[in-house]
């Protein structure tokens, strides 16, 4: 995985949207979804050395819920890897203040609650 994320930022996908741009060149068929062998295409055409059986793995790996493709969102969270603990906190905090009945989730009365676009200079 370090890898294809060093090849991918030397192409420029540093971050998510250049990843996103990544991901949408290596889906040939345009599914929202690599399937094995765009993935294995892909991975031959960044001249990453890797073998069948290493491709294999690798494949596995990024196809976190064991559906037979690798989604956008799994593809990111494997090259992006998992939050730092400070970057977990700060999340942690957005989303109890966004989540102001803390049923769980946030819909759009939570939003309303905590937004006020008046003061927004596209809307004044």
């Amino acid at each position: 995985v370090e890898k294809l994320r060093t090849k991918l930022a030397s192409r420029g996908a540093r971050g998510i949207i250049g990843l996103g741009k990544q991901f949408r060149i290596m889906d040939d068929n345009n599914s929202r979804s690599l399937d094995a062998q765009e993935f294995n295409k892909a991975m031959k055409d960044y001249m990453l050395g890797f073998n069948d059986a290493e491709l294999r793995t690798l494949y596995s790996y990024f196809d976190i819920d064991r559906s037979g493709s690798v989604d956008y969102d799994e593809f990111i969270r494997t090259l992006r890897g998992p939050m730092n603990p400070n970057r977990k906190k700060i999340v942690a905090q957005a989303y109890n203040k966004l989540d102001k009945d803390k049923n769980g989730y946030i819909d759009i009365n939570d939003i309303k609650g905590v937004y006020n676009g008046s003061k927004h200079p596209d809307v004044i």
